[in-house]
């Protein structure tokens, strides 16, 4: 996992937000300008605020125990600081998923499931009763013909959040 540093800065190309690590790397965000506000008209530093989003969402993903590897969470952590930096609000779509009974904390990652399919998600603001996420599963199915890529954004009731449990493999013990 790459860490922030003072030569970040974030700008646009013609059609997406870009971030520059460094002299010869550039990062391009999953987001389109048209989908963002206040974007940097040219060089925007990488802020204290933004390294402080960054950090802190690195270290409650590496606790979740989320299986990706350090560019995967590099990737995940720029394109969610991104989304809390530029993103435009968007609007609720809690009817594709269905009311959740089931008791559990829900802390940065969480799944959403419909008849479609499951998906991961990655909280990034929420109230009392609504989250706003980040796919963070190379798809999140919605229904039959539609779907969100991998880094799109979705708001949804918290009620239709599923506490993200870690997949592990259990081993029988023989005595």
């Amino acid at each position: 996992m790459l860490q922030p540093t003072t030569r970040w800065y974030w700008y646009c190309d013609n059609q997406h937000l870009m971030l520059s690590l460094h002299k010869n790397l550039q990062f391009k965000t999953a987001f389109n300008l048209r989908c963002l506000l206040n974007t940097p008209n040219c060089k925007q530093g990488f802020s204290l605020i933004d390294t402080e989003r960054y950090v802190c969402l690195a270290e409650q993903l590496q606790s979740s125990h989320l299986k990706v590897n350090g560019a995967q969470l590099t990737q995940i952590l720029i394109n969610a600081t991104a989304a809390l930096a530029f993103h435009k609000p968007i609007t609720l779509r809690s009817w594709y998923f269905a009311h959740q009974n089931n008791a559990g904390s829900i802390r940065q990652l969480a799944s959403l499931e419909n008849d479609a399919g499951k998906g991961t998600v990655l909280i990034l603001e929420q109230t009392l009763e609504v989250a706003t996420c980040m796919v963070v599963s190379p798809h999140l199915m919605l229904h039959a013909n539609k779907q969100l890529r991998q880094f799109e954004l979705i708001k949804v009731m918290k009620n239709r959040l599923i506490p993200y449990i870690e997949q592990t493999k259990h081993f029988s013990q023989s005595a």
